[in-house]
């Protein structure tokens, strides 16, 4: 069994790495562990992998397995197939003694990529408020900071950041939001950065000094804004902007995505003034269903929100 085991994974790992663009252990991001011995080896596993951007590197049958997995596979790796995805040092060992000597092996290994005291990461600490032409767009936006691979902002009601009203997650060094789908007031935005360090861990800096922004629409006596719609069901195509039907009726949208339909796990929160909004880069996985709803404005006026339509993923 073991020399099998041995050789199925030297097939797979092989096999994968001819679409891989790199296959270098600086590529690994998680540790799996698998409860059963023999789900490796379910054909439909493999194929959830490999549909969904995962690659092994090692392999320390039949439990544990080293390679990259998108953040975005470990709810349904845990749930639908028994496996824990580690993506930091594992201090515990006792949880994992069970799986037998592989698997202790691999932690030791998995281990040694991180060093003890990793640097702290740097702070955003440069920023920019101003007042876009173009439809009183409000434009957030900050520094680059090297070795980022995701943005993370709050806009909240106090300075302290305990009355959040918005948390979004983004690529990019500015964010624009629309003063239509907020009250009269000063905001408080603050951002930090999801870095990957040295030793390929990922890891979040501080959030910067809350900075602040005001909102002042001009009054409009008696106008109001009806509640968006959406179809029950829509398909997005992997990678392509999530589009729906176009309402004269608005200029610009709240767009909310989430994997709950109580919008209490949020992917995307954001704004645009079309009636699509682009998900690449969003941690979307194939064949799952999402929630999306939307908010519509008219001049200074929103209305209220739709109700939630379920959003498909599927290939290209």
């Amino acid at each position: 069994m073991r020399k099998f085991a041995v050789a199925f994974f030297a097939v797979l790992i092989g096999a994968q790495a001819t679409t891989a663009l790199s296959r270098s252990e600086s590529d690994m991001n998680a540790l799996l562990v698998v409860e059963s011995r023999t789900e490796a080896f379910n054909s439909d596993f493999q194929k959830y992998l490999a549909d969904n951007g995962a690659r092994i590197i090692r392999a320390f049958p039949p439990h544990a397995f080293m390679g990259y997995v998108p953040a975005a596979l470990d709810k349904t790796l845990g749930r639908k197939y028994g496996a824990a995805v580690y993506r930091a040092r594992i201090e515990e060992l006792n949880q994992l003694a069970g799986y037998g000597e592989s698997v202790i092996y691999a932690v030791n290994v998995w281990n040694k990529r991180f060093v003890e005291d990793p640097p702290e990461a740097p702070l955003v600490i440069s920023h920019q408020v101003r007042q876009a032409k173009k439809g009183g767009v409000i434009v957030l936006s900050w520094n680059s900071v090297m070795k980022a691979v995701e943005y993370r902002i709050e806009i909240s009601r106090d300075a302290d950041s305990n009355e959040v009203v918005l948390r979004a997650s983004l690529e990019q060094n500015r964010y624009e939001l629309y003063p239509a789908f907020f009250a009269d007031g000063v905001y408080y935005w603050r951002v930090a950065a999801l870095l990957t360090l040295n030793n390929g861990e990922r890891a979040q800096s501080r959030f910067s000094d809350a900075y602040s922004f005001a909102v002042s629409k001009p009054a409009a006596p008696g106008a109001s804004a009806a509640a968006a719609k959406l179809p029950k069901t829509l398909a997005l195509k992997g990678g392509k902007p999530l589009a729906w039907e176009k309402n004269p009726a608005f200029k610009y949208y709240r767009v909310q995505l989430a994997e709950t339909k109580d919008f209490s796990d949020l992917i995307a929160d954001g704004f645009t003034d079309t009636n699509s909004y682009k998900t690449a880069g969003l941690p979307l996985e194939y064949g799952a269903t999402y929630y999306l709803r939307l908010m519509g404005a008219v001049g200074s006026v929103s209305g209220t929100w739709s109700e939630a339509c379920e959003v498909r993923v599927d290939k290209q």
